[in-house]
């Protein structure tokens, strides 16, 4: 298939087809992507900058070490290589500022022990290990007599082979400075002891939710701005955009498929009366000549029978597969056991896209974008012209998988421009195809959108009311509780092991807000409506069982390990970033 790349020889023509519209589009596009390029710093981080160069020299280092170990690397692994990078970069400079602060280093001969010394770092025992599995003192020892021997490459690398063995000392240090800080005061055992042990039993007259249809409920602007004012501090998000886009893909044209096809007919009969084989296919086919034996089964319902119904020197075409034209001679015939086997020659010539038809895409293409410039306009075109329109709502700076396009970066770097609006229409070059995007929406970093959060918790609105509702109901039965229950379609039962930690409330599952209320409660007390998730009750608290006495050294332990659990998940330099002062440009640059 040719590639768009080919259009750019027949610019000239496209420019008298489409007129000088286009070249102010383009121009402009020019202008805004060179403004947005000014920007020379990847990330500033507390003030420290992360330079262009600095950052792709250590990102293209990476990327040539795994090169190194796998012989290859993808696109999307160099891409996830470079977010990486840029990620490290900015630990680093957050990480060395506590390290500072806190006065932790490593010495020079704290390093050489880490090497050298009782007990290595465990990278550096994987690293040099004998043939038994176990730790090569000696060929570390010549290794780093004869560091001066080795290339400048494997010099970089064993300095780099240093500094980490270096960092992950300096990790060690900290991790260990922040376990051996715990401490738990004797009244926080004591409350976590209640928490769990504490249990109290209720009698309780519920009334369920589902007793209110959802079409009954009427939700208000109102009930949604205050339900988004109460919750949306919980709900923090990354900046993200949206998009509606059309894949257009330069395919072959029926005229395009008509030479091919007239070509391999005459093909067809000089495979026919070839002599040798296996040259006119090397010479004649797009693709290389194949001896091997094949199941009938696994090819194509028309191959397959065209060889269960012909005999050797049968030639078969032309017939379509995918993107190409084929013709094949049946070469050798044979049955093992139950399969019929058969070897093929094979001749596959490409459905090429002529200049004509690649012309008239890239006009169609263009004059699409130029008549169509507001969001307004994309739909209608969409709509009349009968395209498949795609969304994706989630763009954030470090999508690298959009359905439809190969390598979207240029469109998320563009969604993500200071110039860029909503509304805003732009096509991209995308290897065979072209993308044609309007941004729908913009979100920063930090509180979800009030649309988001309203929509996506519509039905707990309205949950929200149906509470407010059943409780004034409630309140009408005074202390006729069991007609209350009765008239309203409730139920009467008792809850048991009410407790802080335990979060469901028997058969009503989890209702943290009524447990909560409950444990609040004295004894022979009747509620007033408590409004929980998914229920509206009135209870008594009936007993209380106490906790035992406290157990300080096991809740210890339990809440030490908890607490280096979560160092070793990352807490500490998640809470060093969330309070860090980080301007992350490298949306830019990769």
């Amino acid at each position: 298939m040719a590639a768009i790349g080919k259009i750019r020889q027949h610019y000239g023509i496209l420019v008298i087809i489409i007129g000088l519209a286009l070249l102010a589009f383009v121009l402009g596009d020019l202008f805004k992507s060179t403004n947005r390029r000014r920007q020379t710093d990847v990330a500033i981080v507390n003030g420290e900058k992360i330079s262009y160069q600095d950052y792709t020299n250590r990102a293209e280092q990476s990327i040539q070490n795994q090169k190194a170990q796998t012989g290859s690397v993808s696109e999307e692994d160099q891409f996830n290589i470079r977010l990486q990078t840029l990620n490290y970069m900015i630990r680093e400079i957050i990480m060395d500022k506590e390290f500072k602060s806190l006065g932790i280093t490593v010495t020079s001969e704290e390093l050489t022990d880490q090497f050298l010394g009782e007990n290595p770092n465990q990278y550096v025992v994987q690293s040099f290990t004998d043939r038994d599995g176990k730790f090569d003192r000696e060929g570390l020892i010549e290794y780093l007599n004869n560091f001066d021997n080795l290339s400048p490459e494997y010099q970089v690398r064993w300095i780099n082979f240093e500094n980490a063995i270096a960092e992950d000392r300096l990790n060690s240090k900290y991790e260990s400075l922040l376990k051996h800080g715990y401490y738990l005061p004797k009244k926080m055992a004591d409350r976590y002891n209640d928490n769990k042990n504490l249990k109290k039993t209720a009698e309780v007259y519920a009334v369920r939710y589902t007793t209110i249809p959802d079409s009954t409920v009427v939700v208000t602007e109102q009930d949604k701005r205050d339900f988004y004012n109460e919750v949306k501090a919980k709900y923090q998000t990354d900046a993200m955009r949206g998009i509606d886009y059309v894949v257009f893909e330069l395919k072959p044209s029926e005229a395009d498929k008509k030479v091919a096809r007239d070509f391999m007919v005459n093909v067809k009969q000089g495979l026919a009366e070839a002599t040798n084989v296996e040259d006119f296919v090397k010479l004649t086919s797009d693709t290389p000549f194949d001896t091997a034996w094949v199941d009938t089964k696994t090819l194509a319902a028309d191959v397959e029978k065209a060889v269960a119904d012909n005999k050797v020197g049968f030639v078969y075409g032309p017939y379509e597969d995918g993107d190409s034209y084929k013709v094949a001679r049946i070469m050798e015939k044979k049955t093992e056991g139950e399969n019929k086997m058969v070897r093929l020659a094979v001749v596959t010539k490409e459905i090429g896209i002529s200049q004509e038809t690649d012309q008239a895409f890239v006009a169609d293409v263009n004059k699409f974008v130029i008549e169509n410039r507001t969001a307004e306009q994309f739909n209608n075109a969409i709509e009349a012209q009968g395209l498949n329109k795609r969304t994706y709502q989630s763009i954030r700076e470090t999508t690298n998988r959009i359905a439809g396009i190969d390598s979207p970066r240029e469109l998320v770097r563009w969604t993500f421009a200071d110039d860029t609006k909503i509304g805003d229409v732009k096509m991209f070059d995308n290897g065979n195809k072209f993308i044609v995007a309007v941004l729908t929406k913009k979100v920063d970093e930090g509180n979800a959108p009030y649309e988001d959060i309203v929509e996506r918790y519509d039905l707990q609105i309205k949950k929200i009311n149906k509470g407010k509702m059943i409780a004034e109901k409630m309140k009408a039965y005074g202390k006729d509780y069991d007609k209350m229950i009765s008239e309203l379609g409730g139920e009467k039962t008792d809850v048991e092991n009410i407790t802080f930690d335990g979060r469901g409330f028997g058969s009503f599952g989890v209702e943290e807000k009524i447990g909560g209320t409950a444990l609040g409660m004295k004894e022979g007390v009747y509620s007033a409506p408590v409004e929980g998730g998914n229920v509206c009750v009135i209870m008594k608290v009936n007993g209380t069982t106490p906790a035992a006495a406290t157990d300080y050294e096991a809740i210890r332990k339990e809440r030490v390990s908890r607490f280096n659990n979560s160092i070793l998940n990352g807490s500490p330099y998640s809470a060093l970033l969330d309070n860090a002062k980080v301007e992350n440009n490298g949306v830019l640059f990769f």
